[in-house]
C-alpha cells in the first residue's frame, strides 16, 4: 500500500486502532482480538491465531473457501475500519484518491485470495464500505472512538478483553 497511508502521529495511529477494533465487533468477529498497543517494539494489532486459516485435508473445498472469504471479509472490515476512522476523526489527510487505492487493493486481494470474479468482488467492496461508511458517520461510534483513543494513549496497550470493555457502549447504539 502506498505510503500516504502512514500514520502522522500517535494520535492518528489510535484513531487507525479504534477503528479496526470497531469494525472487529460490527462483524462479529471481536473474540480474534489479542491486544492493542501503541509501544513501538509491539504489534499494535494482535490477532488470535485461530484467524488465520490453516489448510486441513479433511475440510471439503467448500468449507476452505468459506473460510477464506470470512478472513478477506474481516481483514476488508479492519482494513475499511482504520481509514475512515481516522478520517471521520480528521487526525490525517485522508484523500479520496488514497481510499480509492485501498478500494483497489481489496478488490484485487478478493479476486486473487478468494477467487472472486471482479464483479463479486465489487459487490463485496460496495456492500462493506456502505456498511462501515455510516458506522463512523454516526456520532455515536465516533464518540466512543475518540474516548477508546484517548484511553489507549494513556494507557498505551489493552488486552483484547480490555477492548472489548472499552467498546461495550456499541452495543446500546
Amino acid at each position: 500500500m502506498n505510503q500516504h497511508i502512514k500514520y502522522t502521529d500517535e494520535t492518528d495511529k489510535s484513531f487507525g486502532i479504534a477503528g479496526m477494533a470497531i469494525s472487529l465487533v460490527a462483524c462479529d468477529a471481536e473474540e480474534m482480538l489479542s491486544a492493542v498497543s501503541l509501544e513501538p517494539d509491539e504489534e499494535s494489532f494482535d490477532l488470535a491465531n485461530e484467524l488465520f486459516f490453516i489448510s486441513n485435508p479433511r475440510f471439503s473445498a467448500k468449507i476452505a473457501w468459506n473460510e477464506l472469504l470470512k478472513q478477506y471479509r474481516i481483514f476488508s472490515a479492519m482494513a475499511l475500519g482504520n481509514l475512515l476512522c481516522r478520517r471521520a476523526a480528521k487526525t490525517a489527510d485522508i484523500a479520496d484518491e488514497i481510499v480509492e487505492e485501498l478500494h483497489r487493493m481489496l478488490i484485487d486481494e478478493g479476486c486473487e485470495y478468494c477467487s472472486l470474479e471482479h464483479d463479486e468482488a465489487e459487490m463485496l467492496y460496495d456492500k462493506h464500505s456502505r456498511y462501515y461508511r455510516r458506522l463512523f458517520a454516526h456520532p455515536g461510534v465516533m464518540t466512543i472512538a475518540r474516548d477508546f483513543a484517548t484511553n489507549l494513549r494513556m494507557r498505551r496497550r489493552m488486552t483484547g478483553g480490555e477492548v472489548l470493555e472499552q467498546l461495550a457502549r456499541l452495543n446500546s447504539l
